[in-house]
This record gives structure tokens, sequence and C-alpha cells, in this order.
């Protein structure tokens, strides 16, 4: 049986819309500089002109205008009579950076009751779809009730994306959010996350779910999670600590996350109890003293970190990290990206993190952010070459990132053994303390270099890394091959 005309109108908007977004801003935008009420026109090969946009199904067209900028998309009903009535059916992109209240600061007070009336007045003339709906930086001065209506009518309209980002302080979401059936993308940002006790969320489709700066209680999280089948990415960062009702635990089991990423939060417990399908396990360095990490079933895990030497608790089968005792006797296979912080203040804190490398057999990215407060005990490099064998350091290891590097002999030492030892390291990449390098620590480390017979690249890198900044800002981003980089 032959295709319809509708699947393959479908099929050939999904492949070629994109290719027609950028010519076609090009084309709105030199009409409005020509001021003409002419449609922009190609000349055919072998006759005269004709117009080569409006001649595509309108699938295609409704696709294009649910890229553009709400401002351009809404602009388009003024080209002709073929383009009048495509907006109000296309996928709607809603931001409220391109949308202009009339006032020169839609921010509070006047200027705030004149956009909320140009975005409810969007959603009313507006009857197709809703593909993305974005709030950033705006007041509402508590519960609002054009929220609620807004977000009702997002609902019924299948929202795909919404992204809500307040300013301090947090805003009380009301409970229609927990409606939107067809939420794929879900980003609250100084929110108050709706309780679950009346109304289960129905987030059967949301595939990623960030929270930052949010209030969320542990009871309502786990009942997010519990309805969240085909979530593959969850972040929560910048938590509130002094909040008595916000979450300090936190268990998953989800056959579909592959990306889990917690920073600056107050969880003392984070347990990995069944994740199958998890690639990338990545941990702030601003978490409570003394979180618990345990991890039960995470097969296909190949980010960690960071983890802190000497303040977390890390548990993986029968191997246990707490401070500085570590007992090795799970071995985690899958592991390829790793990162940990060390603070040189005692030989058993150095001696910890190599011995437990060995718990990583093939590790081929290593990043160590350094902390010095006054070193109690200095162990040289004579201390390091005794250290027993570490596979990975033998077979696998490739890349070492220095983070908050200070230049002292201790961490010189350390990376001496690590060029003695990693037989086949690529790149040795150190980063300073202040984001400055010094005469003394780049001949020292050029000494080094000389030193040690390897086949290893230095790079001295000048980016600021004090002490926040644990990893990308699109850490969550599966294609992104390094977030620590």
């Amino acid at each position: 049986m032959e295709p319809s005309n509708d699947s393959v109108n479908s099929v050939y908007a999904q492949d070629n819309s994109r290719l027609w977004v950028s010519y076609f801003r090009e084309s709105l935008n030199k009409r409005k500089k020509q001021k003409t009420d002419h449609i922009p026109t190609l000349p055919h090969e072998n006759g005269p002109k004709y117009d080569l946009i409006s001649s595509l199904p309108d699938c295609v067209l409704s696709t294009i205008i649910s890229h553009l900028p709400t401002k351009d998309a809404a602009r388009t009903t003024i080209l002709s009579s073929r383009w009048r009535h495509l907006w109000a059916f296309a996928p709607l992109n809603l931001d409220s950076k391109n949308i202009s209240s009339g006032v020169s600061q839609p921010a509070c007070s006047q200027s705030t009751c004149a956009f909320k009336d140009v975005v409810s007045r969007i959603l009313e003339r507006h009857c197709g779809p809703v593909r993305r709906f974005c709030l950033a930086h705006v007041c509402f001065g508590g519960s609002e009730p054009c929220l609620r209506e807004w977000l009702d009518d997002l609902s019924k309209k299948g929202v795909q994306e919404i992204s809500l980002k307040f300013d301090p302080p947090c805003h009380q979401l009301p409970t229609g959010l927990l409606t939107c059936k067809s939420l794929l993308s879900l980003k609250l940002q100084c929110s108050w996350f709706p309780s679950t006790s009346k109304f289960n969320p129905c987030f059967t489709s949301l595939t990623e779910l960030t929270l930052s700066n949010t209030i969320i209680s542990g009871r309502d999280l786990k009942s997010v999670l519990s309805c969240c089948q085909a979530l593959q990415s969850l972040s929560l960062t910048d938590m509130p600590f002094n909040n008595p009702t916000g979450v300090r635990e936190m268990e998953i089991c989800s056959g579909s996350l592959k990306s889990l990423v917690v920073s600056d939060s107050p969880l003392r417990i984070i347990c990995i109890e069944n994740a199958p399908n998890l690639e990338r396990f990545l941990l702030g360095t601003s978490m409570v003293p003394g979180t618990w990490v345990k991890v039960v079933h995470a097969p296909k895990m190949e980010m960690l970190g960071y983890l802190d030497m000497g303040y977390t608790k890390f548990e993986a089968g029968d191997t246990l990290l707490e401070g500085s005792d570590l007992s090795i006797s799970t071995l985690i296979y899958s592991v390829k990206t790793l990162a940990i912080s060390i603070n040189f203040d005692t030989v058993s804190q150095a001696s910890t993190a190599i011995r437990f490398l060995r718990c990583f057999p093939f590790l081929e990215t290593l990043h160590i952010r350094f902390f010095l407060f006054g070193p109690k005990e200095t162990p040289d490099f004579h201390y390091w070459k005794f250290q027993d064998q570490v596979d990975c350091l033998d077979y696998h290891l490739k890349k070492v990132t220095f983070r908050a590097y200070a230049g002292s002999s201790i961490e010189l030492d350390f990376a001496k053994f690590l060029f003695s030892r990693a037989k086949v390291l690529e790149v040795l990449e150190i980063l300073p303390r202040w984001d400055e390098w010094t005469t003394k620590m780049e001949n020292d480390l050029l000494c080094l270099r000389n030193e040690v017979a390897s086949n290893a690249h230095v790079v001295l890198a000048t980016k600021k890394h004090l002490f926040g900044g644990s990893f990308s800002a699109d850490a969550t981003n599966l294609s992104l091959q390094d977030p620590f980089g």
C-alpha cells in the first residue's frame, strides 16, 4: 500500500524545514528593509520569477514558523493571504525574550501587567499546538491567576517544552503543571514545586527534568520520578539548603535515565538502586560533607564525579570509600571518565586517591581538583614511586587534568608520579588556581617534562577554575564528550 500524501508531507517537513529557517529569516528582514508587500522571490532557471517558499506544503511552512522567534513568527501573517492563517495553527514557540509589551522594561508593576496581557492574547488567538513556552525573569509577585490559566491552556494544547525562570523569592507553581501529559522537557528555576499529595503527576512523556534553586520535598520528587517512564536527563542544581521541607534523600530506579546531575544540593543520600542505562553521574564539589553516594546497579555508567576523597562516602557493591578508609572488593569496569577532589593535607588522603584508581581498571580520563590548606605531612616523589601497580595507569589512562593547581611541591611530585607510571598518557592539562601562571610554576613543569621520559604533552591552560564550576553548564547534553573538560 502506498503512503498517503499527508505522511509524505510530514516526512518531508521533518527533513527539510530546518533548511529553510535561516533563508526565511533573511528574506523576512530584507522585506522589512525594502518596505514592500511582495513575497521574496527567486528567479526560475528558464522563466519568470516565482515564490519558492510559499509553494511549499503547509506542514513544512508550519514547522519553519515554529522555529522562528515569537515576533517573527507572528509577522508572517501579514506577508500574503497564503500565509495569513498559518501562524495560528503552526506549533507555537513562545519565548518571553522575544515579546515586547510596549514598555521599556517588562519586569514589574505596570510593565508586568502589559507583558501578561500580551502573553494571554497570544495564547488566546493561537489555535494550534504549543511546541515551547519559556518565561525568564518575569516578576509575578506571588501566586498569579494568569499563570494558572496559562498552564491549563498549555496542557490542553499539548505543550512539549516548558521553561520557567523566575527571580527570587521562589514562586509557588500551580498544580495545573502536573497535568501536562505531553511535556517532553521541564526546566524550573527559583520555583516552589506544586504538591503531589492531591494530584498525581502525568509526566508520562517527559524526557528532561531540570530543577535549579527549586524547593521540592522528597515525597514529591519520588512521586514525579515514579511516573517519568521516559526520563533520560535529571538535573538538580543550586537547591536551597535552609528549607526544612526540601529533599534530603533520593533513590533512582529508572530504566530510561541516561544522565544524572546533582550540584550544590542538600542531599545527604543519593542511591542509584537500578539504572541500567545510566551513562553519566555528575556531582558538584559543593555538596553536604559526608554525602553518601551508593551505586547498586548502573552497568553502563561511563562518567562519575566529582568524588571528594575526604568527605564523600562512596559505595559500589562491596567497595566502600569513607574519608581515608577504603576497602576494594568490587571493580567498576564501565567508568572511563572520573573526577575526584583531593586535599593533600595528609599522606593518607594522597595514598587513598591512588588506591581508589584501582577500582576503575579501564579509566581513560582523570580530572583532579586540588585543595591545599597548609599540608601537615608532605609525601615526596620517593613515597609515590613505591605505590603498588594500578591497572588503568599501565594500560588505559590517556588524559589527566589538574584543576586549581598552585605549584606546590606535593602537586609537582604527584604530576611526576603520573608521568612516570602512566604508560599510555597523551595529555596532562593543568589549570592554575588563580587563573595565572608564575615563572616558577612554568619552569618547574618544564623541568619535570624534560626529566621524565614520556611522550605526553603538557598543556598549560588559562581558564578560571576556583571553587565552583565543577562541570559545563551543558553537562546534561549527552552529545558533550567530556562535561568536566
